[in-house]
């Protein structure tokens, strides 16, 4: 079989591509289609041109190296091997060149090293990246589908998230902020394991409080944290070393920790300094809704009694409506309301007593971030995967970019085992170029004075230089 050399393979793609849109839209004018019809077959002939494209582009490197005087010094050919590929076009199958190092005996695919292919590589990073960046929002079943056109599998997808491993943006902190209040605020969620059970992750976030943007409240600069199997004060040491790294502590006067009462919450209040805890409002109304649930009438002078910051008057409420009440399930309720609201006073008088107490909105945090992916799903998680998932849930929601991380140094590639030099790129460009126009120069259809789709393409081509 004829081994075609660079040039011819590249001009032979395009012509089959141009033949293949011209086939394309006779069907678009004959059979008639709809839009999505019409993207998915154009994708499906430009997939296989850029997979194409890319086996030629690999395959002359591989000639340039195996040819190169330098090359021939170090390196002692061995035999030549096929290697496949999966990418976001599609699988890839290229023949490189195996060779011995004739310094120290160890042997490589300097192509290979080249372009950062790993000796086991079966998937390219590109294809990592989308299976993870999908998994963020979606099932890895999900995933898998719409990463690239071939089939992955679920196992494929938790191996990729493995790979990438624990994640967190790190800010680039030129100078410290100066801030005279911060808010820290928390919750957990609740993750069915599937080995029985479930997990809490814990989420925690940092913010200087609230800004309009857009016709909307949102918090501003705020930075998130996710904990999974992590003691409490682990978790407050790891918080109190970022507001540390990120402000001038000196210049802070106030610091809200807001949440539900969890005591792992509160513990919070030991390791961050200036720290006054706050207590949810949702988890506030949550518990006066259940006390008055037979009751209504109670509920005004509950909250009377709340945003006034009357402890006393609380009390006697509660009592009043303690007795009131008939059924001793329900009365059941109301003493547990009475507990959960004094034994979090401090966190529910502050609301009126400073000002500069903007509530917490920690429930709706926990369910967009958590949530959302994490236990809606009927499936139970490992605990590895649980952990990485609301490692990489808080990446993305931080703003990180998985394209920007260090996924871990290849196996079996030798780092500058082989560079062309500017004299080869120049040579090896302009061969390319110079053979390539001589080739489009000869095609028939440029020279028969007849104008069809494929000769305005061509000589599109040909005039504009794109080859």
């Amino acid at each position: 079989m004829k081994k075609y050399i660079f040039e011819d393979i590249i001009l032979q793609n395009a012509l089959n591509f141009t033949r293949e849109v011209i086939e394309i839209f006779g069907d678009l004018l004959n059979e008639g289609m709809d839009i999505t019809r019409l993207v998915a077959r154009i994708k499906e002939i430009t997939d296989k041109l850029g997979s194409e494209v890319i086996e030629a582009i690999i395959e002359e490197l591989d000639r340039i190296i195996k040819e190169d005087k330098r090359r021939k010094e170090k390196w002692i050919v061995e035999r030549k091997d096929k290697k496949r590929l999966t990418t976001i076009l599609g699988d890839i199958e290229y023949e490189r060149t195996y060779y011995k190092s004739r310094q120290d005996g160890r042997y490589t695919y300097l192509v290979d090293d080249a372009l950062e292919i790993g000796r086991h590589d079966r998937i390219e990073k590109g294809v990592k990246i989308k299976l993870v960046e999908n998994a963020i929002e979606e099932s890895y079943e999900r995933s898998s589908k719409k990463a690239c056109p071939e089939e992955l599998s679920k196992q494929t997808v938790l191996n990729a998230i493995r790979e990438i491993g624990e994640v967190e943006v790190k800010r680039e902190i030129k100078e410290k902020k100066e801030v005279k209040v911060l808010y820290i605020e928390a919750d957990e969620d609740h993750v069915p394991l599937q080995e029985g059970g479930d997990e809490t992750p814990r989420l925690v976030y940092i913010h200087e409080g609230r800004e309009e943007r857009n016709g909307r409240n949102v918090l501003k600069n705020v930075y998130y944290k996710a904990y999974v199997g992590e003691k409490a004060e682990d978790i407050w040491i790891d918080v109190a070393n970022y507001i540390e790294e990120n402000y001038k502590e000196e210049k802070i006067e106030k610091i809200y920790i807001a949440g539900d009462g969890a005591p792992w919450i509160k513990e919070g209040l030991e390791w961050i300094v200036k720290s006054r805890f706050v207590l949810d409002r949702y988890h506030l109304n949550k518990y006066v809704l259940k006390a008055t649930s037979k009751e209504p009438k109670y509920r005004d002078k509950i909250w009377r009694a709340i945003n006034e910051g009357d402890k006393e008057e609380l009390k006697k409420v509660f009592n009043e409506l303690i007795k009131v009440t008939k059924e001793e399930r329900e009365k059941e309720k109301v003493k547990e309301a009475k507990r959960y609201i004094l034994n979090n006073w401090e966190g529910v008088e502050i609301y009126s007593k400073d000002k500069d107490v903007i509530g917490c909105s920690a429930e709706g945090h926990i369910s967009h971030v958590f949530s959302s992916r994490l236990s809606r799903n009927p499936l139970g998680w490992s605990r590895e995967g649980l952990k990485l998932m609301a490692k990489l849930r808080v990446f993305s929601k931080n703003g990180g970019d998985l394209r920007e991380i260090e996924w871990g140094k290849k196996e079996n590639i030798n780092e500058g085992s082989y560079k062309l030099t500017k004299k080869q790129i120049k040579e090896a460009v302009r061969r390319v170029k110079t053979s390539t126009n001589e080739k489009i120069n000869n095609i028939t259809v440029l020279n028969m004075g007849k104008v069809t789709p494929i000769y305005r393409v061509l000589r599109a081509i040909k005039y504009a230089q794109v080859i």
